[in-house]
């Protein structure tokens, strides 16, 4: 895919997530660019919702939920350009699309140029800032590639633990944590969880939809959610991280 767009009078720098014209500029997360960047490439087409999904957050299951939120701030961002204009379409339970005919891709890479380097324009020292901004952004990374492998390892060990966990349960759970049993549809849900932490109406959501007397364990690290279950039916169960 290409690394630089022109939208109308406004660039958008895939690479570094950045919106500009001649008076502002926005930046955008690394999944609000992964967004955008496919929307410019298939513009003016129907783009699905698992593409999208499945493109800016790779690896990880998010809900849809995840999805509206990253394309809101993607069109609040667009809205300051184009105030009059409802650039990204909603294709409803279907996907997106961006309407724009006059839209221009280009492949603006330097030979040398890092990929990992920002470089802010009208500073002193460019080189340093530009050096300082890598090191920032590959530490970055690295935290996070670790967040997200401790919360894997994390819904792993939870899984494990409900295959031998007691019917007496809430004995042996630190004070920290609670446990309730919710029945509905005739089916009965053990959810572990920290006290500190309230289950968003999304997640509430994806539990609902388990038709099965499970347990449940639910944590969360920073904006991830790493929720476990399992079947005591079938002896079967599943781990995700969630946005």
């Amino acid at each position: 895919m290409s690394t630089s767009y022109q939208i109308r009078h406004v660039s958008f720098d895939a690479k570094k997530g950045l919106l500009t014209d001649s008076c502002q500029q926005h930046h955008l997360s690394y999944t609000e660019s992964r967004l955008l960047t496919l929307l410019l490439e298939r513009q003016n087409k129907i783009v699905s919702k698992e593409e999208l999904k499945n493109f800016a957050w790779e690896h990880t299951v998010v809900t849809d939920s995840s999805l509206t939120k990253s394309i809101a701030k993607i069109r609040q961002s667009l809205s300051t350009y184009f105030p009059n204009d409802e650039i990204i379409a909603t294709v409803p339970r279907v996907g997106y699309r961006l309407d724009l005919e006059d839209t221009s891709i280009s492949e603006n890479k330097l030979e040398h140029e890092d990929e990992t380097s920002i470089v802010l324009p009208n500073e002193n020292n460019v080189g340093y800032q530009a050096q300082i901004l890598s090191l920032k952004k590959l530490i970055f990374i690295i935290k996070q590639g670790l967040l997200v492998l401790s919360i894997a390892l994390l819904a792993y060990s939870g899984f494990n633990l409900f295959r031998k966990l007691p019917n007496d349960y809430r004995n042996y759970l630190n004070n920290d944590y609670s446990a309730t049993d919710i029945t509905e549809n005739a089916f009965t849900h053990k959810i572990i969880k920290p006290k500190n932490i309230t289950i968003p109406e999304n997640i509430k959501e994806i539990l609902a939809e388990k038709k099965c007397n499970c347990i449940f364990m639910i944590d969360k690290r920073d904006r991830h959610y790493s929720i476990s279950y399992f079947n005591e039916d079938t002896k079967l169960g599943e781990s995700y991280i969630l946005d």
